[in-house]
């Protein structure tokens, strides 16, 4: 029985000197994503702009012939895709 309280004593140690160590990375961890440069977010009025580009885009690609659905996006179309424009009609 004193040994297993022995060995159990030396078990805690070790985890204790595991859970030291773990902390000292978190707290490097967080200093690092601290130094990291913030990216400004983008305005709802930007993010909106360049939503419309997108679509404008891809009105561009459909109306050269081509698919800018998900099922078949770039494959040449020979007639009109309704999945095409169901996607352009999500705007």
């Amino acid at each position: 029985m004193e040994k297993t309280v022995q060995e159990l004593k030396l078990l805690i140690r070790e985890l204790i000197l595991e859970i030291g160590d773990l902390k000292e990375r978190v707290a490097s961890l967080e200093k690092e994503v601290k130094a990291e440069p913030q990216y400004e977010s983008r305005s709802e009025v930007e993010l909106i702009k360049l939503q419309g580009e997108g679509y404008e885009q891809l009105g561009h690609i459909y109306k050269e012939g081509y698919h800018v659905c998900p099922v078949a996006y770039g494959q040449r179309r020979s007639d009109g895709c309704l999945f095409c424009i169901a996607f352009m009609e999500k705007e």
